[in-house]
């Protein structure tokens, strides 16, 4: 009896720490909670770029503070243009706990474009960002 209440008491320890050390993994920093992007190409030589970002809880300020559009120059990658939040208001949010939103941007079609996204979270108690980035997309 003594063997099994020690065998339950230590696979229940080991599945307390194993969902603790998951749980920790997927929180991105003190004040990000998750983030995302995603680039289509929409055809008429216009593509969408995408984000949603959660904060870990309410935010002075969350959103992207900028995009650097990349595309693809023989094997390497250059940036076609940087989108910043100072022109684009869209990007952050105050006072929310997550922020969404779009820019589309003009491309050359069957150019292979992806996008370096700056994702920003701000509290009382500071900030962090982190650069996130996207698929590959080919203009149509």
């Amino acid at each position: 009896m003594k063997r099994k209440m020690l065998l339950i008491l230590t696979l229940s320890t080991i599945l307390i720490f194993s969902i603790s050390v998951v749980a920790s993994a997927e929180r991105s920093s003190h004040y990000l909670e998750s983030y995302h992007s995603t680039i289509v190409a929409e055809g008429n030589k216009k593509i969408l770029i995408d984000f949603l970002v959660f904060g870990t809880g309410k935010m002075t300020s969350i959103g992207v503070t900028q995009i650097e559009v990349q595309k693809k120059s023989g094997s390497t990658w250059v940036t076609d243009q940087t989108l910043k939040s100072s022109s684009y208001p869209n990007f952050l949010a105050s006072n929310k706990i997550l922020h969404a939103s779009q820019v589309r941007i003009n491309g050359v079609v069957g150019t292979e474009y992806r996008a370096i996204v700056t994702f920003y979270a701000a509290n009382s108690n500071g900030s962090d960002s982190k650069n996130y980035t996207s698929s590959t997309v080919t203009c149509k």
